[in-house]
């Protein structure tokens, strides 16, 4: 049986299905690891939002058979790494099903906590050890600046922002899912 990877947002339209689709396609030659996307809030059955859809497209990535999904407490607990958007996104998910907690992470999070985990880890092993080796988070507090109500770390949320927005969103992520598929291709097992 695969490594099930989540990858969450608010509506499933956005940011997760472009973490959820451009993971796959970096591990679309490694048959040890499944990803699938779901939303806090979905807009079940929708397909990938434009433009990101075209954004998507353009990298060689086909978004044609995406439909959006709700996170239940039955997916998050079938999940072996859960990575969201933003930090309320994995407060939501750790609020859903608790015993996710060691296995939530923003994806800033988690790609941040993998630097340095030493070789020959299996995946469950580099989960493990990222959460042993979580960053500190850096959470806003009263009186300080913050970007549109996002902590430190979040992916952006596009939606109904135009093409800039969600070309930002996407540099945001493609960098990390980068490091996340590497970080996984090199797991044992």
């Amino acid at each position: 049986m695969p490594f099930r990877i989540l990858t969450v947002c608010t509506g499933n339209i956005c940011r997760s299905p472009a973490m959820d689709l451009l993971l796959a396609h970096e591990l679309r030659d490694d048959r040890r690891f499944a990803v699938s996307s779901a939303g806090t809030h979905a807009e079940v059955g929708w397909p990938v939002n434009p433009p990101m859809d075209r954004m998507l497209a353009d990298r060689g990535i086909d978004v044609r058979n995406f439909a959006a999904r709700q996170a239940t407490r039955d997916i998050l607990s079938s999940s072996e790494l859960i990575v969201t958007a933003t930090q309320q996104h994995r407060a939501w998910v750790t609020d859903e099903e608790p015993r996710s907690v060691r296995r939530a992470f923003t994806l800033t999070e988690f790609a941040d906590a993998i630097e340095g985990a030493p070789a020959g880890l299996t995946a469950a092993e580099l989960v493990a050890w990222a959460a042993a080796h979580r960053p500190a988070l850096r959470v806003r507090s009263l009186g300080s600046p913050m970007r549109r109500g996002y902590d430190e770390g979040d992916i952006l949320d596009p939606y109904g922002r135009g093409d800039a927005a969600y070309a930002g969103a996407l540099a945001q992520i493609d960098p990390l899912v980068e490091r996340v598929a590497a970080a996984l291709r090199a797991t044992a097992g």
